[in-house]
């Protein structure tokens, strides 16, 4: 499916609008739901879950709540995936936090 994707931004740069209007590429509530039941077994999520601002982000940000919606949850159990969304998580709490501020 990544292949897809890939092929149609190189071949249109307005293909990204294409990727909204395809409906098993959108993340839903159910997504972000699952997701999180899952991150909340790990300590560094908890600590975001701790500290105040990346908490509300976490529950009200529409970004943040996006990207964690994108984290495939059957992946979330192996460390080198779990980091990898650690690190992207990382980022857009950061950026978000940068835009509050």
């Amino acid at each position: 499916m990544g292949i897809i994707l890939d092929f149609l931004l190189a071949i249109t740069p307005d293909a990204l609008n294409l990727a909204t209007y395809i409906p098993f590429l959108k993340v839903n509530e159910e997504d972000i739901g699952r997701n999180l039941k899952h991150l909340r077994k790990y300590q560094w999520f908890q600590n975001y879950l701790n500290d105040e601002q990346y908490r509300e982000l976490i529950i009200h940000n529409k970004d943040v709540r996006q990207a964690i919606g994108k984290f495939k949850s059957n992946k979330l159990e192996k460390d080198s995936y779990n980091m990898k969304c650690q690190k992207r998580l990382h980022k857009v709490l950061l950026k978000k936090l940068k835009n509050v501020t």
